[in-house]
């Protein structure tokens, strides 16, 4: 065929070797340039299954295109639109290729997907906010079309930009594919039919940067299921919002639920605390803002009001001055009331307010010294306190306490007990305070006292507030208190231990504390080889090496009976004095076992 006038309102078709249409050509006007090439004017090409399906596959429609049609192709450097079962795309510059079922679109290409994909990192649903149907359109410099039959595949590259109802995603490469369309009875005029789901899978890669909900996301490489609302990204994995920074080597997301791993190559699964509000044993005030925590695992779960942040594994804790470990714990934060817009930028997630955090599994906990460990512990920032529990012992040099439950606050522990499940504190030891004898002697031949071993002073009671003071720690013990030490057994209502800490700390941990004043009262009744003495008031005095007995002062022993208001008993010395006095105008006294007929 040779070059001739131009064809008016032409359709040429073009059958495969099975009879089925491959695809059909229309345009306004087509002016052979020489044999089997074509130029035409407001092309419109129909691209068809060229089976028995019949579907029409693709739409391709541009102001003017050159057609080979002896090879099966064409090209043109003007703009061109085209639209399937479920997207358009439009663009300057395309290639066809009719065997190969490829076109390629030379820049500025953008594709307009009637599908959403931000489901995967929030619970978004179909709809957009004026109720419409959500949408996914991509830019980028380059794309290139195939159509195969089971699926269309888009390859974008160079400056890709997809944009998905409240989500925006920027990568260098971006893979799509989507349902081919399935075909239907009757003419095949029409775009055939497809599931507003078509797409199956997007993979992005190369400087990929998602921002959705007030998220920045960023990872080497993304891999989305639309349909399951489900996305893989690895490689330098890292989610980045207002209050809070999650990294880790891959995220996984679906329906949004977040889930962060880390790997023993790339570290482990971190987040960053930055508006926690503080957390501790001793409260926020201890703290600095930045919290760090450290797990195999971290999981997200968004609420309406709340976020949920779940981790597990080896979970590490800094903040401040405080580490912590355990198997897992769970962050619970208020969200940020925000107000919404059409804008992305507008949607703005908030770590916001920490309202708890519960840690389970073998917790440890130290802070200034001190080691906390239980089964459980529950932090309320907020409040600058947190609650300890499953065999929960506190340990600060050689104090080591032990209860029911522990309730810490800011310079307060506050730890309780049962009946059959007292609370136990063990502290230093302290000297022999015994007392040998009321019987005189002289200063010639003082007395010899008895030694004894140290031994620890363990105190059992039902309530103790622990009271955290400049230079010393303060025990104060209600109800049902006994006290047994070296050469001692008290028992009380109340009961109050200083022990004051020692200059040189470092040099022995051990030796942190220091016993310096023991205050029993209520009750008191003090037993110690063979002897007992009772009071309203008893007060030990360790580095002074005595005993006070103040209110209803009574000795006894085989050696006799001392009674009055108050009386001092001097450790090793062999003498007390006894002093009258007091409201009750008690007087001194003291009893001596019955002399002899012989004597």
């Amino acid at each position: 065929m040779t070059p001739s006038a131009p064809i008016k309102n032409f359709r040429l078709p073009r059958f495969g070797d099975n009879g089925y249409t491959q695809w059909m050509l229309l345009g306004e006007q087509g002016i052979y340039d020489r044999d089997e090439q074509v130029s035409v004017q407001e092309m419109a090409m129909r691209i068809y299954s060229g089976d028995q399906r019949m579907a029409l596959e693709l739409s391709m429609d541009s102001p003017q295109g050159t057609l080979l049609l002896q090879e099966n192709r064409g090209h043109s450097e003007s703009p061109i639109t085209i639209v399937g079962a479920n997207f358009k795309i439009s663009g300057i510059g395309w290639e066809w290729s009719g065997d190969t079922k490829e076109i390629i679109v030379k820049q500025d290409a953008v594709v307009k997907f009637t599908q959403g994909i931000a489901g995967a990192f929030g619970d978004i649903g179909e709809t957009n906010t004026d109720g419409d149907l959500s949408d996914t359109e991509i830019h980028s410099d380059h794309l290139i079309l195939r159509t195969t039959v089971e699926e269309y595949y888009f390859e974008f590259t160079g400056s890709v930009h997809a944009v998905s109802d409240q989500m925006d995603l920027k990568s260098e490469s971006l893979i799509a594919l989507a349902d081919a369309p399935v075909g239907r009875e009757g003419s095949g005029a029409k775009l055939a039919p497809s599931e507003l789901d078509s797409i199956s899978r997007i993979i992005a890669r190369d400087d990929l940067t998602i921002i959705q909900s007030g998220k920045t996301i960023k990872a080497d490489e993304a891999e989305f299921f639309p349909r399951e609302q489900l996305a893989n990204l690895s490689g330098a994995a890292s989610i980045d919002m207002k209050g809070a920074y999650l990294s880790g080597e891959t995220i996984r997301s679906q329906s949004g639920e977040i889930e962060i791993a880390g790997t023993k190559a790339a570290g482990r699964a971190q987040m960053i605390l930055t508006e926690a509000g503080g957390l501790g044993i001793q409260g926020a005030s201890a703290l600095t803002s930045e919290t760090i925590v450290l797990a195999d695992t971290i999981t997200m779960r968004e609420q309406s009001t709340e976020n949920h942040f779940l981790f597990k594994g080896s979970v590490e804790v800094m903040s401040g001055a405080l580490q912590m470990q355990s198997a897992c714990m769970t962050i619970i934060s208020n969200k940020v009331d925000q107000p919404k817009t059409k804008e992305v930028e507008d949607l703005d997630l908030k770590v916001g307010e920490v309202k708890n955090i519960v840690a389970d599994g073998g917790v440890r906990i130290e802070q200034s010294g001190q080691l906390a460990t239980g089964e459980q512990v529950t932090f309320y920032p907020a409040d600058e306190r947190a609650i300890l529990t499953g065999d929960p012992k506190v340990i600060n040099g050689e104090a080591i306490v032990t209860g029911n439950i522990m309730e810490l606050k800011p310079k307060l522990a506050i730890i309780s007990g049962e009946a059959d499940d007292p609370v136990v504190v063990r502290l230093p030891e302290m000297p022999d305070l015994g007392y040998v004898a009321f019987t005189p002697t002289s200063a010639a031949e003082p007395m010899p006292t008895a030694q004894y071993e140290t031994e620890a002073t363990i105190v059992t009671s039902q309530l103790l507030h622990m009271i955290d003071e400049p230079g010393q720690t303060l025990f104060r013990f209600i109800e049902d208190v006994q006290v047994t030490a070296t050469n001692l057994d008290t028992t009380c209502e109340h009961l109050e231990v200083i022990a004051v800490e020692q200059p040189d700390v470092a040099a022995d941990p051990k030796a942190a504390l220091e016993l310096e004043r023991i205050e029993a009262r209520e009750n008191v009744v003090i037993k110690q080889t063979g002897r007992i003495a009772s009071a309203k008031k008893a007060i030990f005095l360790p580095k002074e090496v005595k005993v006070v007995l103040e209110g209803n002062a009574v000795v006894k022993d085989k050696q006799g009976r001392a009674t009055g208001h108050r009386m001092t008993l001097f450790q090793g010395q062999g003498r007390a004095i006894v002093e009258g006095g007091g409201l009750e105008g008690e007087r001194a006294r003291v009893t001596l076992p019955a002399m002899s007929d012989s004597q």
